[in-house]
C-alpha cells in the first residue's frame, strides 16, 4: 500500500518540526465538494484501529486552500493535476501519521508536556524582540495557521515521535570525499548536444484537402459538428432576504434571545494594563520592591525583565483576554495598582492597572432592531423550507409560474438558448442551477423548488430545440483546419523517422536534416542540470546516460526533437572543501529521506493499510 502510495506521489521529505506541524493541515478544494456530498461519512484511511474520515480529510482540504488564498490571494488558479497531486499529499502524510501513532503505541513512546513546553519555549516564530517566549505572538501564529492550542500540542508531539521512529535514525548516513568528489564530476560534467526541432506547425502543406477527404472527415468526425441541444426558459428567483423579511419574531422570541446573548450588546468592562513576566519568583519579588520603592513600571520591566516598551504595554484588555490565572486579580485592581507576582505556565507575571474602561450597554432599541436582524436570519432556514412545501404544493396543483411570481412578489425572467455543457469557470448571467433544471424537465413544466447560494429558484422550460449536425459548408472551416493539423502531424512524424532511420544505418544528422531541409542546432556545453530546446530536466536527464553519437528521439506534444551527444567533458579540476561539503550534505539529505520512507514502510508491513480511493474521488 505505501509503495502504491509513492508512486503516485513521492515528495514526503523530512522538515523541521514548526514548519512540519504548520503544513500538516492539508485541504483541498474541488475534490472537498465531492467528499462532502458522498452521501455517508465513510472511512476512506484505515491504518490498524485508526480510521479517518471522508470529513475529515475534506476539512483539511480546505484548510490548506484556505491558507494558499491568504499566501497568493485569487491570482491562486488551481488545476486538476495540482489538485490531484494536493490530495496525494495529503493521503500520504495522513497514512504516514497513522502508521507513526500506531508504532509509538507499540513502542511505548510517550512525548511528556515537559518536552513540549521546551520545544514551544524554543520556536523563534514564539519569540519578543528580547529573545524571550511571548504568548501573544505564539498565539497569533497559531492563528495564522488556524489551529487551537490543543491542536498544536498534538501535532507536535506526533512530529517527536516522527524524529524519534524514522527522522532520527535516518540521519546516520555517511559520505566519504571519495563519494562526494565522484558526485561533483558526474553534477559538474558537461556535454554539447547537436539536435534538430520537428514543430508540425511549421511544417508546409503542398496541397489543399479534397472533396472526398472533406466528405469523410465530416462523417467520420460527425460528433465533432453537432450543433448542441438548446432550451429557451422562464425563471423566477426568490432570496433569502426577502424570505427573512416575511417573518416577525413575537416579543418573547425577541426577549428570549437578547437574554441570552447579551454579550452581542454590552461592552464588558475593560483596563490598560502593563504587564512584566518573570521564570523566577525571586525576580518578581525584587521587580515589586522596586516598583514601592518609586520607580516607574517601564523603566523596571526595562531592566529587570528586559522587555521593551511593546511588550509591557498590554493595551486595552478585557478579562477574558487575559491568562485564567491571573484573569481575576487583575481585574480586583484600583488604577494604579501594582499586583502581587502572580503565577501561570508561562512564569511569574506582576501586572498594573492604569486605567479603567467601564462598561458600555446598547440602548434597548437599537440592540432590538439587531436582534430581530438575528432571529429572521435564524428562522429563515425553517422558512426556506416551509416556503418549498408550500409552493412544491402549488406546483402539483398546476398553478402556473406567472401567478407564482405575483403571489411571490418575484419577476419572471427570461433567457434563450441554454445549453447543457457550460465550463465551470464560465460567469452566467442567471443562477447556474438553472441548468440542471432546464435539461430535467419538458417543454411547460414547472421545475422543483431549487435552493442556490443566493435563495430559491423555480424554472419553466419553454421551448428545447434538439441537436442535429450542422450542415456541410457550416463547419468547412473547421473540417479544412483539423485536416492540415493531422497532415502535419504525419509528415513531421514520416520526417522523424526517416531520420531516425537514417541514424540508425550510419548517416549523419546534417545529412538527414538537409534532405528534408530542416535546420540543425548545436546547444552550448551544459549541465545535467540544466536543459535547452525547451527540453523538460527529466529528459536532458536522460540524454547524459547517452554514450557519445547515440540519437534520441524525445517527443514534446505534436513536436518532437531528435538529439545526438556530440562532445563530453570531463571535470578534472580538484573540488574545494566548501563544494565537498556542500554535496555530501545534499547527498545525505536525499540519502536520509529516503532512509525515513524505507523505514515508514517497514512498520507498515506490519499493519493493516487501506486508502479507499474511489472514496476520496481518485481512480483506484
Amino acid at each position: 500500500m505505501m509503495s502504491k502510495i509513492r508512486k503516485m506521489q513521492d515528495t514526503w521529505v523530512a522538515k523541521s518540526i514548526f514548519i512540519l506541524t504548520a503544513l500538516s493541515f492539508m485541504s483541498l478544494f474541488g475534490i472537498s465538494g465531492y467528499l462532502y456530498s458522498a452521501g455517508q461519512n465513510r472511512t476512506v484511511i484505515k491504518v490498524n484501529d485508526i480510521e479517518i474520515s471522508q470529513n475529515e480529510i475534506a476539512y483539511k482540504y480546505d484548510k490548506q486552500l484556505q491558507m494558499a488564498r491568504d499566501v497568493f490571494g485569487n491570482r491562486l488558479e488551481l488545476t486538476d493535476e495540482m489538485r490531484t497531486q494536493i490530495l496525494l499529499g495529503l493521503v500520504r502524510n495522513e497514512v504516514v501519521n497513522a502508521i507513526v501513532k500506531t508504532a509509538a503505541e507499540e513502542n511505548d513512546i510517550v512525548i511528556g508536556d515537559d518536552l513540549i513546553r521546551k520545544l514551544i519555549y524554543s520556536q523563534i516564530e514564539f519569540m519578543g524582540m528580547d529573545g524571550k517566549f511571548d504568548i501573544n505572538r505564539f498565539r497569533m501564529a497559531l492563528n495564522r495557521f488556524g489551529l487551537t492550542e490543543q491542536e498544536y500540542i498534538a501535532n507536535l508531539q506526533l512530529d517527536v515521535q516522527k524524529r524519534i521512529l524514522a527522522y532520527d535514525p535516518a540521519q546516520n548516513v555517511n559520505v566519504p570525499d571519495f563519494m562526494a568528489e565522484y558526485l561533483g564530476q558526474i553534477d559538474n560534467q558537461k556535454r554539447v548536444f547537436k539536435y534538430v526541432d520537428i514543430n508540425p506547425e511549421k511544417v508546409s502543406l503542398d496541397r489543399k484537402i479534397t472533396s472526398e477527404e472533406l466528405e469523410q472527415y465530416y462523417h467520420d468526425f460527425a460528433d465533432n459538428f453537432m450543433a448542441p441541444e438548446k432550451r429557451d426558459v422562464s425563471y423566477l428567483t426568490l432570496s433569502v432576504s426577502q424570505i427573512e423579511s416575511q417573518y416577525q419574531p413575537s416579543e418573547e422570541e425577541i426577549n428570549a434571545y437578547y437574554n441570552a446573548n447579551i454579550e452581542l450588546f454590552e461592552t464588558p468592562e475593560k483596563r490598560s494594563v502593563l504587564q512584566m513576566v518573570f521564570q523566577d519568583e525571586n525576580d518578581a519579588d525584587k521587580a515589586v520592591a522596586a516598583l514601592k520603592a518609586g520607580k516607574d513600571f517601564k523603566t523596571v520591566a526595562k531592566e529587570n525583565a528586559e522587555q521593551s516598551e511593546e511588550d509591557t504595554n498590554l493595551g486595552e484588555v478585557s478579562k477574558d483576554m487575559l491568562l485564567e490565572d491571573i484573569a481575576e486579580e487583575v481585574f480586583a485592581l484600583a488604577p494604579g495598582e501594582v499586583s502581587v507576582p502572580m503565577k501561570s505556565e508561562f512564569g511569574w507575571h506582576v501586572m498594573k492597572v492604569v486605567k479603567i474602561i467601564p462598561a458600555k450597554k446598547m440602548p434597548r432599541e437599537e440592540a432590538e432592531k439587531l436582534t430581530v436582524q438575528a432571529i429572521r436570519k435564524e428562522k429563515s432556514y425553517d422558512a426556506v423550507y416551509d416556503y418549498i412545501g408550500k409552493i412544491e404544493d402549488r406546483i402539483g396543483s398546476g398553478e402556473t409560474l406567472e401567478n407564482l411570481g405575483q403571489e411571490l412578489h418575484a419577476d419572471i425572467r427570461q433567457v434563450k438558448g441554454v445549453t447543457e455543457n457550460v465550463s465551470e469557470n464560465e460567469r452566467l448571467p442567471y443562477p447556474r442551477e438553472l441548468i440542471d433544471e432546464a435539461f430535467s424537465y419538458n417543454v411547460g413544466e414547472i421545475s422543483r423548488v431549487v435552493e442556490t447560494d443566493t435563495g430559491l429558484l423555480i424554472v419553466r422550460v419553454d421551448n428545447i430545440t434538439d441537436a442535429h449536425l450542422l450542415d456541410l459548408e457550416q463547419v468547412r472551416p473547421e473540417i479544412e483546419k483539423m485536416w492540415a493539423n493531422n497532415e502535419r502531424d504525419v509528415i513531421a512524424q514520416d520526417y522523424s523517422n526517416d531520420i531516425m532511420y537514417n541514424l540508425e544505418e550510419g548517416g549523419s544528422l546534417d545529412e538527414a536534416a538537409k534532405n528534408l531541409k530542416l535546420k540543425v542546432y548545436t546547444s552550448a556545453p551544459i549541465k545535467r542540470s540544466e536543459t535547452f530546446a525547451g527540453l523538460p530536466s527529466s529528459a536532458v536527464a536522460g540524454l547524459f546516460q547517452l554514450s557519445k553519437g547515440t540519437p534520441k528521439m524525445i517527443e514534446l506534444g505534436s513536436k518532437k526533437v531528435i538529439v545526438i551527444p556530440t562532445q563530453i567533458i570531463s571535470d578534472s579540476r580538484k573540488l574545494s572543501a566548501a563544494e565537498i561539503d556542500a554535496i555530501k550534505a545534499r547527498t545525505q539529505q536525499t540519502l536520509a529521506a529516503e532512509a525515513a520512507n524505507a523505514i515508514v514502510d517497514t512498520y507498515a508491513e506490519d499493519y493493516d493499510v487501506r486508502v479507499k480511493y474511489k472514496l476520496l474521488g481518485l481512480a483506484d
